[in-house]
């Protein structure tokens, strides 16, 4: 049976947390610990030590709209609500020339994308992730720049109003340029057909990816789906394994296929980066027999 996460799209972001105080539990009197529960079916969606300023996702979701609105750019958004209501993503899209990118090496076209995100439970700050879709076939794709936060933390005094700001916004478009260099290079390190497939083998036995996830991955790597991913090289390894987990897993699992991306594009730009690191990558391990998935 498949595992299928807690999670909605375009849907249930809009209901109240509030902070309750737990009691010590055989003393009385105050804890120290306080947790963040839904109103409307009283589940809990985290603890915290100190009294943490809760920010609603609607509200999050409503400044972010704004923010676009007031700059005048056209976005396709997609919320995307999981732990059971504890993380909010809402992806932009960002439409028109002037949020696109070529990386001639390869041909391909890229456009902006940037995710309001936000959490009940300490994991996400108030921020814009930065990230990237393909525009012939609509991959996710993450970066390796680091997030625009907003906010250093959800403290007491939150002010929505104060976080979410057009400035913000300008902060993130201008830093996500710089976000496309390590694709240019991941375009410039050539593999060879079997190369390919060792690193998947590579990536299952260093647990970055599943068994599962590899036999997927492999046989698109064999038989790609679009003429730009024909090439042998790293940036079109990272797409078929950004294609499986975009159209295969994210539906069912965002936050499982968003840390195997993030953590795959960790270990290609280091390899990128470093021959060393890349010659490990490729080479199949002497107890290892490469899969070779038809």
């Amino acid at each position: 049976m498949p595992i299928v996460a807690k999670q909605k799209v375009n849907e249930g972001y809009d209901f109240t947390v509030k902070q309750v105080e737990v009691p010590h539990p055989t003393k009385g009197g105050k804890s120290g610990y306080f947790m963040n529960v839904r109103e409307d079916n009283d589940d809990i969606l985290g603890w915290t030590t100190e009294r943490y300023g809760i920010v609603q996702h609607r509200d999050v979701l409503a400044k972010s709209d704004e923010a676009f609105e007031k700059r005048d750019i056209e976005v396709e958004r997609k919320v995307i609500v999981t732990e059971g209501g504890a993380k909010m993503r809402v992806q932009y899209d960002l439409k028109g020339d002037l949020f696109q990118a070529d990386i001639p090496k390869v041909g391909d076209t890229v456009a902006y994308r940037l995710t309001a995100q936000n959490s009940f439970d300490r994991s996400l700050r108030i921020s814009y992730a930065l990230g990237l879709v393909r525009l012939i076939c609509t991959n996710g794709m993450t970066t390796t720049e680091k997030e625009i936060e907003m906010v250093k933390k959800h403290s007491t005094n939150v002010n929505i109003g104060d976080i979410i700001t057009e400035e913000a916004l300008d902060s993130a478009l201008a830093k996500l340029k710089n976000g496309l260099s390590v694709y240019s290079r991941l375009a410039d390190v050539t593999l060879e057909q079997e190369q390919g497939l060792s690193i998947l083998q590579n990536l299952t036995t260093g647990k970055v990816i599943s068994e599962k996830l590899r036999e997927a991955i492999a046989k698109i790597w064999n038989d790609p789906t679009h003429e730009e991913d024909k090439g042998r090289n790293l940036y079109n390894l990272n797409n078929a394994i950004t294609q499986h987990l975009t159209h295969d897993v994210a539906d069912t699992r965002f936050e499982y296929a968003n840390r195997v991306t993030n953590n795959v594009l960790k270990k290609f730009d280091m390899a990128s980066r470093n021959p060393a690191r890349l010659k490990k990558l490729w080479t199949p391990q002497k107890s290892v027999e490469i899969s070779v998935t038809e």
